[in-house]
């Protein structure tokens, strides 16, 4: 069983790919067939309050506030990287198995924000 994203501080964008073909004739008339393989969408997760956190040592803590750990997402991402799937809990489609569709871009941290990050964006596709 894939495993599941559990990051739900996020909004959310469904991207539908062109399907099909479409061929312009004259006099501005489309002709569309319809397509010989499945959908593949991609979401575009916003991120939204994810933080670092450091444990004793000063090394990563990935146990605090799991949910928007940024060490644990990171952590997540190195063991999926691009080419392991897993599920991401749609919240309107439902349980969709994806893969990363870019590879994680982690930005600068807030200045005196206690390692709490901007929002930023996760690419995500749809493995049908």
């Amino acid at each position: 069983m894939a495993e599941r994203f559990d990051f739900p501080y996020h909004t959310f964008r469904t991207i539908y790919p062109e399907s099909g073909t479409r061929v312009q004739f004259g006099k501005g008339y489309v002709f569309a067939a319809r397509p010989d393989s499945p959908v593949q969408r991609r979401f575009v997760l916003k991120m939204t309050g994810m933080q670092y956190f450091v444990g004793e040592n000063d090394e990563i803590d990935t146990e605090t506030m799991p949910q928007r750990n940024m060490g644990r997402l990171q952590a997540f991402y190195e063991e999926h990287e691009l080419w392991k799937s897993f599920v991401y809990p749609h919240p309107v489609l439902g349980d969709v198995l994806v893969k990363f569709n870019k590879p994680l871009d982690i930005p600068e941290g807030i200045i005196g924000g206690n390692g709490v990050l901007p929002e930023f964006e996760i690419e995500l596709i749809e493995q049908p």
